[in-house]
């Protein structure tokens, strides 16, 4: 009952136009995702597709410069693509309508995600932690609660430890790193939604079995290269909460439990989509009561979500070229035609390196990552060695690039230069590219590739 009194109260405050439209829309837009997803319910799809298109094209003009210029370069290779393959060929309304929703399960699990932002704040153990015990325990803070709250995390930790004093270069390169090598293994982040959209009989747990490995060699370098340039002495780190980590755990494990045991079937990023926001609805419920609860979700509707549009516009106009770029070289190549003969170290290596070098550009990685997905067809190949190719460029990728979103949303937020952050991480990017080449080699033998 109070769950229902929770969606009534939220629905008469839009009715009285109180909630924000394009919050409104995002949320609508997942829920008739998440809704398609029912036997006999699919046609829900082309209804969230259109909420989303809708809040794309109603919001160019506010997204930020940088993204309105990607969303515009992407927008444009599609439509010209598509524009293309009309001409090319008679194109089929299932076609069209495939160019038109493709995204939409990694777009619904951000907004899913999002809700995590809600989370009550646990109290946060007093003092300060200094040397290696401080710099692990802020790896481990940033990276455990990244892993399911995402960018949260990084204000969360980076609000502390500026509170005396500007954040010294290694305080940065670990909050970033942290979160970003969180991306090899989390289900609840983008990276782990676009690979699986990618290379959807992916399986995870080869994934989680690689993924983990991969983000503690990158705190081992963190740690000696620390030490190496004599920061880790002077580190003053943050003090980690074992019971703040107690949720995000024991929501993975309910993921993973659904995923496993429930719904076998069903794709992980899907089950996050709806596990995030209805856990999060519970938990609320009970710590908080109904009255606020109601508040805390009006706020996050009328404000975080029409925040999300920069995120929304992006990964809906690269799921729109990439998946126009694959109907006009199937078209033209036929259904067959893919970019390597055989999908195997050296072919997954080069993608990540593209990918990389994108990235290093200014694009953000999901870019790469669309054209390689037009180019190199889940189809014939090896789906975890392809989601591994996500994963690992995204993890590298966004800590790297001077335009990343994490790069950037850290230098708007302390007043820092991006491409100070980027230069911190180039020894870093060398370093994890070789051990990004050592894990492919170990998963194409695992694999028998």
């Amino acid at each position: 009952m109070k769950k229902h009194s929770v969606l009534k109260s939220v629905f008469q405050k839009w009715r009285q136009n109180r909630l924000n439209k394009t919050g409104l829309a995002v949320v609508l837009g997942a829920v008739c995702f998440i809704l398609s997803l029912v036997p006999d319910l699919f046609f829900f799809v082309y209804l969230s597709a259109f909420l989303y298109w809708l809040v794309l094209l109603s919001s160019l003009k506010r997204l930020n410069s940088r993204n309105r210029i990607q969303v515009i370069l992407l927008l444009s290779v599609g439509v010209i693509c598509s524009g293309v393959a009309f001409v090319v060929k008679d194109v089929a309304f299932g076609d069209l309508a495939r160019v038109l929703k493709a995204n939409l399960g990694i777009t619904s699990m951000l907004v899913g995600v999002s809700f995590l932002s809600l989370l009550p704040n646990s109290k946060q153990s007093k003092g300060d932690v200094r040397k290696l015990k401080g710099a692990l325990s802020t790896w481990v803070s940033v990276h455990l609660l990244g892993a399911v709250i995402n960018l949260s995390s990084v204000f969360l930790v980076g609000d502390r430890l500026q509170r005396t004093q500007p954040m010294t270069d290694g305080q940065l390169s670990v909050i970033v790193r942290a979160l970003t090598t969180a991306g090899f293994w989390s289900p609840f982040f983008a990276s782990m939604a676009v690979a699986f959209s990618v290379a959807p009989s992916a399986v995870y747990l080869e994934l989680l079995l690689v993924g983990i490995p991969v983000a503690m060699v990158a705190l081992l370098f963190s740690m000696w290269e620390l030490r190496r340039m004599n920061q880790l002495e002077t580190f003053i780190g943050f003090p980690v909460s074992f019971t703040s980590l107690v949720f995000p755990v024991f929501l993975a494990a309910v993921v993973l439990f659904f995923h496993y045991f429930v719904f076998e079937a069903l794709p992980i990023l899907s089950i996050v989509t709806f596990v995030c926001p209805l856990s999060i609805l519970c938990l609320l419920l009970v710590r908080c009561g109904q009255n606020k609860t109601v508040r805390r979700i009006e706020e996050h509707v009328s404000l975080r979500l029409p925040n999300m549009i920069n995120e929304i516009s992006l990964f809906i106009s690269a799921g729109f070229m990439s998946a126009s770029v694959s109907l006009l070289i199937n078209l033209i190549l036929g259904g067959n035609w893919t970019l390597f003969d055989t999908f195997g170290f050296w072919a997954a290596y080069a993608c990540y390196i593209a990918i990389c070098l994108v990235a290093l550009a200014g694009l953000h990685p999901i870019v790469g990552i669309s054209l390689m997905s037009a180019l190199v067809p889940f189809d014939g190949v090896n789906n975890t060695l392809l989601a591994f190719v996500c994963l690992s460029a995204w993890g590298v990728g966004t800590a790297i690039g001077p335009l990343s979103g994490i790069n950037l949303s850290v230098a708007g937020k302390y007043q820092l230069d991006n491409i100070r952050l980027s230069r911190l991480n180039v020894r870093y990017g060398l370093f994890m590219s070789a051990i990004v080449a050592i894990a492919m080699a170990v998963l194409v033998q695992w694999l028998n590739i």
